[in-house]
């Protein structure tokens, strides 16, 4: 997998630059942004290329390095250290998306591609792991999400579907859907739960999916909620308490805000020093509820990190 995240970067490569100078959709300007700080900095030669980022409620920080499995632990006073290392297996896997239960144990999607070890995993608070969920290792997990009953929703970024995973590990495939399909490279991608309904990125579609559970007995119904040239590489996604969206396109390296109508503001760029922004979280503790965290990849300009901004606005709770 890493390899053909790789490639895929170099195949967008030669649109990159048109694309960075496309316009986000007219919309409010942003207001009350604070500035963009970089809360840590990471080592390419050591492959520590992060992707999934979580918060817990004491303002602990995950980071999982996609091409080794291991998840770091950022304390709030910035000690860090390998809580666990999970095995990506030898067939280009990786560790992707994270959440977080709500007593702050870790959830993580590992794409390993291995029948024995391809799923969900649970690390605990004391670094143990194991496997909740086997999921089809053809399939590429991504981002996960619960819901208020414990359910876990997990998108699948090679088969265009979400997975819905029990809390007793029993995992059905919940939705396949055309508007979550890859083009190129990935579909569906990170994904959130806003008033109700699912919201999932799609990397190549430069789209944001909404998703009708369909909680009354009928089946899920997707539907394109926005689309756009600002989403080329769409990735994380999370949402304030007045239901905007935060959403980071990694092959553009920009991060912008979507306001419930649909219109888009760019929020920053490359220059701000994204370099493909992958997953976002907004931090949990009281404090820390109006700063959003992303992780950059480091893909596109070899330059990993972590950063945050104050965007003004109280993050929404999770379930």
């Amino acid at each position: 997998m890493f390899l053909r995240k790789t490639l895929s970067v170099i195949v967008v490569a030669v649109l990159t630059s048109a694309l960075q100078q496309a316009p986000a959709q007219s919309g409010p300007s942003p207001s009350h942004l604070g500035k963009i700080v970089t809360v840590a900095t990471f080592d390419p030669t050591q492959s520590q290329l992060p992707e999934g980022v979580a918060l817990d409620d004491e303002g602990n920080i995950y980071v999982g390095f996609y091409p080794t499995g291991q998840i770091l632990r950022i304390t709030p006073n910035g000690t860090q250290s390998i809580l666990a290392t999970l095995d990506v297996g030898s067939k280009g896997g990786g560790l992707v998306g994270f959440a977080l239960d709500e007593e702050d144990n870790l959830y993580v999607c590992l794409a390993s591609f291995d029948p024995a070890t391809h799923g969900i995993w649970k690390v605990d608070h004391n670094g143990t792991t194991r496997q909740i969920a086997k999921l089809d290792p053809t399939g590429f997990p991504n981002g996960l999400v619960f819901d208020d009953r414990g359910n876990l929703f997990v998108t699948d970024s090679y088969l265009g579907a979400i997975w819905k995973v029990s809390k007793s590990g029993e995992a059905i495939l919940w939705l396949k859907d055309p508007l979550l399909d890859p083009i190129f490279a990935y579909g569906a991608n990170n994904i959130e739960i806003d008033r109700g309904d699912l919201f999932v990125t799609n990397t190549d579609q430069s789209s944001i999916v909404r998703v009708k559970p369909g909680d009354d007995g009928s089946s899920p119904h997707a539907e394109i909620f926005v689309q756009s040239p600002a989403l080329f590489g769409a990735d994380g996604i999370s949402f304030d308490v007045q239901h905007n969206a935060y959403v980071t396109s990694d092959y553009i390296n920009i991060l912008v805000r979507v306001t419930p109508e649909g219109d888009i503001a760019t929020l920053a760029t490359a220059n701000d020093g994204l370099d493909f922004p992958a997953d976002t979280y907004f931090g949990q503790k009281h404090g820390q509820r109006k700063f959003l965290f992303w992780t950059n990849g480091g893909y596109n300009f070899t330059l990993p990190s972590l950063q945050k901004m104050d965007v003004g606005i109280l993050g929404a709770r999770l379930p």
